[in-house]
């Protein structure tokens, strides 16, 4: 699999018979206001390291003794330094020129 980001894994139970759990809670839902077993979802993040920016990241982030996890905690350190950070900001201006 090829894919980098947040993925969504669907995880259904089968019986001898080929029944199935539902898809989704929706479709579970009984008058008894009762919900029944629906397929379990689960969400994880993909890292594709044959993408050269993600491998550049992890060796940036590898080599600042941090660590990706958890996804979600912002990165400690600097991803770019502010010579270069000045160069873009000359050459991407926000305010119009007079």
């Amino acid at each position: 699999m090829n894919a980098e980001g947040w993925l969504e894994l669907c995880v259904r139970a089968f019986d001898n018979a080929c029944n199935t759990q539902p898809t989704f809670v929706r479709s579970t839902w009984n008058w008894d206001l009762h919900v029944t077993s629906s397929a379990h979802r689960v969400k994880i993040y993909s890292v594709n390291t044959s993408y050269k920016a993600t491998a550049d990241r992890l060796r940036q982030i590898e080599e600042n003794g941090d660590s990706l996890e958890p996804i979600t905690r912002p990165l400690m350190f600097r991803i770019e330094s502010d010579e270069h950070y000045e160069q873009i900001v000359k050459k991407h201006r926000r305010e119009p020129e007079d």
